[in-house]
């Protein structure tokens, strides 16, 4: 229960503070009380996952837990019922939290289940306060454990940073599942003593600009993609009152990190980089380096270590390109009930996080690509980010996916996937062939009004 107790003496700090979704509003005093009311609910359970369509709620429950000393599993029913389904038989908790509303007020109520989870094993005995489950959207989704230690200190770490403070407000427009809303909005908000707004619906960039504007919303964290799509809405709109933005989830383009500060002139911009395994934040760059800078990962957080290794095992030198590493508090316990899994990634207490990077002079990490989507093509070595960072520069541009995809005779292809100010995959052809070098030119192109994104906003990758 320390980080109960610890979120709890921050809040305790601004009793009178709200939160609020749609017209329902409650004060962090009313929170902490529902929370420890209904923590007494769930206290002989081993692991509850929260299926909640209410964020506000799905944060009562989760905190509820940490107060319990449950295991909690977030689980976004924003995914679907399929998602939530691979969620729960893949980790069989002992109990669903889930909400009612009784037409006044939406309320907590627990559904027991006939759960055997077990999440104790020999890799690390821990009882985890969290279970992360990963998108899954290839296949069966990994749940990352992750302690009390591993929340607390990326908490804290996220806070020395982040130059928010109890007079701004937070829109929170993305589900909880996701551990950098969970860690690096909600509960730095409750620790920094932030007002709280949830948006649960369906999103669109002018619903969230709606909200922002009367809610008088100062600070906003999305992806590259959303908030690209939000700068061409709100360019040049005055009532635009955001002083800090955060910038995560997928690799940030120069040109897109101009299009967003263009359209924010008013606001701090963080790029920062993570992963669910990491708690997930590892780095952040500062808003005044976010221009000049703008594609790099940044600085690693204050208790964190990062290293760049060869395929020998050796380390690499300043500015050479090898696979990141890091190490710290917030590096999880393991995967659940995945002990070979997790021995893969996690040796010696460093995590391989599967992302390509150099580390420059200076100590900050340059992502190249994730290792995962790396395409060789012809002997050379392409990441996807590379040519979808080239094309951005383009303004007609909206959104590219690149991939690559088995040809004739089972040759590497590179395909793109775009959507834009474009009349025809011709123009989109004619483009590549000015921005790109030969090897990079795609040997297919599709052009779509839109591009599918999950519900964090991220692109959905092939």
């Amino acid at each position: 229960m320390k980080l109960w107790q610890f979120i709890k003496e921050k809040m305790s700090e601004r009793l009178n503070q709200t939160l609020a979704e749609d017209n329902f509003k409650m004060t962090y005093t009313e929170l902490i009380a529902y929370a420890e009311t209904f923590s007494r609910t769930i206290k002989n359970e081993k692991c509850c996952a929260v299926i909640c369509s209410s964020e506000l709620m799905a944060a009562a429950a989760i905190l509820s837990c940490f107060c319990a000393g449950v295991t909690c599993v977030p689980v976004s029913l924003r995914y679907g019922c399929a998602h939530c389904r691979k969620i729960l038989k893949k980790i069989n908790p002992t109990a669903i939290i889930c909400e009612k509303n009784d037409g006044v007020m939406p309320r907590l109520r627990v559904a027991r289940m006939d759960g055997s989870i077990q999440v104790k094993n020999e890799i690390n005995p821990i009882h985890p306060a969290l279970i992360m489950c990963t998108s899954g959207t290839a296949g069966t989704p990994k749940g990352v454990m992750l302690s009390e230690e591993n929340i607390l200190s990326n908490v804290i770490d996220i806070c020395d940073y982040f130059k928010i403070t109890a007079n701004d407000t937070i829109l929170i427009a993305r589900p909880l599942y996701h551990c950098a809303v969970l860690t690096g909005e909600l509960l730095t908000g409750l620790v920094k003593g932030l007002e709280i707004h949830f948006f649960s619906g369906q999103f669109s960039p002018k619903s969230v600009f709606d909200l922002m504007d009367s809610a008088g919303v100062t600070v906003f964290c999305a992806t590259p993609t959303l908030l690209s799509l939000m700068s061409r809405l709100v360019k040049g709109n005055t009532s635009v009152k955001l002083r800090h933005i955060a910038v995560s989830g997928e690799c940030l383009s120069a040109a897109t990190g101009r299009r967003i500060a263009e359209a924010f002139p008013n606001s701090d911009i963080y790029h920062v980089y993570g992963l669910t395994e990491a708690g997930p934040r590892v780095s952040y760059l500062p808003p005044d380096k976010f221009l000049t800078n703008t594609e790099c990962a940044g600085q690693p957080l204050r208790s964190i270590s990062v290293k760049t290794v060869k395929p020998d095992g050796r380390l690499c030198s300043v500015g050479e390109e090898g696979a990141l590493w890091i190490k710290g508090p917030n590096v999880m316990l393991g995967y659940y009930n995945e002990p070979s899994l997790t021995e893969q990634v996690l040796q010696n207490g460093w995590l391989c996080t599967k992302d390509t990077a150099f580390i420059d002079a200076g100590g900050f990490i340059n992502i190249k690509g994730r290792s995962d989507d790396l395409i060789i093509r012809s002997g050379m070595n392409i990441y996807p980010q590379e040519i979808e960072n080239s094309v951005k520069q383009d303004l007609r541009v909206n959104e590219v996916h690149v991939y690559g995809f088995n040809g004739i005779n089972d040759t590497t292809q590179i395909g793109m996937d775009i959507s834009g100010g474009f009349t025809s995959v011709t123009e989109v052809k004619s483009l590549c062939l000015n921005l790109l070098p030969a090897y990079q030119i795609p040997s297919r192109i599709r052009l779509l009004d839109e591009l599918p994104k999950n519900e964090s906003g991220k692109i959905i990758r092939a």
